[in-house]
């Protein structure tokens, strides 16, 4: 299954500057990635491939690009997590590296 690689996910447009992806779980899995989301740093999440384009023949064999999940209007996007949620100690993986990663975005001052 082919799908849009979360480093080319943009949307919304209007609220991203930038994306730094995280992780990419492939085709069975999600991507996170850290979201400068109008100049303040996110969390964004999404599902690479969305769990009802597993049935759809098209998409499986590779003739169509998987969507993921969110895609309001059929156009990839990521949901953003609430800010409040925003801090290291709330993400336990078993990735030191993941964990550094978080906690040093977490440290950059406010633009």
């Amino acid at each position: 299954m082919h799908y849009y690689p979360p480093h080319t996910v943009l949307r919304p447009r209007r609220y991203i500057r930038s994306i730094d992806v995280l992780y990419d779980g492939g085709a069975n899995g999600f991507s996170l990635a850290m979201i400068d989301w109008e100049g303040t740093p996110h969390i964004g999440i999404r599902w690479n491939v969305a769990h009802k384009e597993h049935s759809d023949e098209r998409k499986r064999t590779g003739l169509d690009v998987c969507h993921g999940s969110p895609a309001p209007d059929g156009r990839p996007s990521w949901f953003i997590l609430p800010r409040e949620l925003f801090h290291p100690s709330l993400f336990h993986a078993d990735s030191e590296q993941f964990i550094k990663m978080v906690a040093e975005w977490h440290a950059r001052p406010a633009q």
